[in-house]
């Protein structure tokens, strides 16, 4: 989960800062908000890549619990009907 959270933090200060130097330079409204997510968007794929892949394994391993979780109940309630 703390992965998760400083990726989302980590992209919310590339994207502020994007959006304070477009200002800076003069882009308003929408103009400033479409660049500031483009340019903040590709810079993110290469900087953050391994923050990226360490949420990815964070995700993939809590649904594998669950995919557990219910494999087991699956299989304790084969047994409880084979049993019957």
């Amino acid at each position: 989960m703390k992965s998760v959270l400083t990726y989302t933090f980590l992209r919310l200060l590339i994207l502020l800062s994007f959006l304070a130097v477009g200002y800076l330079v003069g882009l308003r409204g929408i103009f400033l908000l479409l660049v500031s997510v483009l340019t903040s968007g590709i810079v993110s794929l290469f900087v953050l890549s391994r923050s990226r892949d360490q949420v990815s394994t964070s995700i993939s391993g809590f649904f594998q619990g669950v995919n557990n979780r219910i494999s087991r109940a699956a299989e304790k309630e084969d047994k409880m009907i084979d049993e019957n």
